[in-house]
């Protein structure tokens, strides 16, 4: 489920029963401006992917399309917001599919049910976490890195942009799988801890290939492996998890569109359908390729599958390595 073919995409498009036909999309018109909810500040990918879809879907759609970002408690504000608009079709957001999975587990009591309360409309993205290090290091490999640590009896660091995020739960894997003794280090952010493995102060840390790419061109950082199941187009040299001994170690970052619960049918339609067109535009696909994402437009039950999957896999993770919320 984690790779959308673009048979299941083409046949979205024209299937009634998954939101797709075009006849069936053109039946609700918006009379006013729509709002679309962002989970996180300006500049992010959620808020760069928002924007790519605004304004092209605001045209088609014949009113304004306003990103609201509202950034916070790991996205819970949101999705709160989301959750309880109106369902009429004039709110929708773009949740990263992995703070939703990781809230659903260190949150004792969401506002809102992390599958019940969202109508699903269409996946947008994803990106594999890559690790990386100073480009000092000698470690050769992920092999070659835990291998060192273990024979110096020496601790691992890693950064990660808050507890409970995507390069948090990728780190607490392999100090599960790898035994060795690897310390999370939390940031306030992803910039500050590749700052910091760019100075030397923490041994490594997982990133989404799209933020590290930059740093790895100019010779800042070096990637020892993605987490993934295939090798990153925009980084063919680099080996996969799996390929350095870790099986199922796949970690995406990824983006969805959701609306709220019951949604007007025919206007969940529409937004689907439109969002698919620009996200298959060849130009889009090409420039956000270059970028180490994915583009991957899906069925509204393609995508309720993903986040249902994501929550299990980052539950079990949260629950053998003894996550706690801060």
């Amino acid at each position: 489920m984690r790779r959308i073919s673009a048979c299941a995409a083409c046949c979205a498009l024209v299937s009634l029963a998954t939101c797709g036909g075009a006849s069936a999309a053109d039946d609700w018109t918006p009379q006013r401006p729509l709002r679309l909810v962002v989970p996180f500040p300006p500049g992010g990918t959620a808020d760069l992917l928002a924007r790519l879809l605004a304004t092209p879907m605001g045209n088609a759609l014949g009113q304004q399309i306003v990103v609201d970002n509202r950034g916070g408690a790991g996205g819970v504000i949101a999705m709160d917001a989301v959750a309880h608009a109106q369902p009429d079709g004039y709110t929708f957001g773009i949740p990263s599919m992995s703070a939703h999975a990781s809230t659903a587990s260190l949150i004792a009591r969401l506002p809102y049910d992390p599958i019940k309360d969202f109508q699903p409309l269409t996946y947008v993205a994803q990106v594999p976490a890559v690790l990386v290090v100073h480009p000092a290091n000698p470690a050769t490999s992920v092999q070659d890195l835990i291998a060192r640590a273990k024979a110096a009896k020496r601790t691992l660091t890693f950064g990660s942009s808050g507890t409970g995020v995507i390069n948090h739960i990728a780190g607490e894997l392999l100090r599960l799988e790898s035994k060795a003794d690897l310390v999370h280090v939390p940031y306030k952010g992803g910039g500050p801890a590749m700052v910091d493995v760019m100075g030397g102060q923490i041994d490594m840390m997982f990133n989404p290939v799209s933020s590290v790419l930059p740093f790895l061109t100019s010779g800042k950082m070096r990637a020892l492996a993605t987490a993934d199941k295939k090798r990153s187009p925009v980084l063919p040299n680099v080996p996969t998890m799996a390929e350095a001994g870790y099986a199922n170690f796949d970690f995406l970052e990824s983006w969805g569109l959701v609306a709220p619960a019951g949604t007007l049918p025919a206007a969940a339609r529409r937004l689907r359908a439109e969002a698919v067109k620009v996200l298959r535009e060849k130009d889009v696909v090409e420039r956000y390729t270059a970028q180490g994402l994915t583009l991957t437009p899906s069925t509204p039950e393609e995508l309720r599958t993903i986040m249902a999957g994501e929550i299990r896999k980052y539950r079990d993770i949260i629950q053998r390595a003894g996550i706690k919320a801060n």
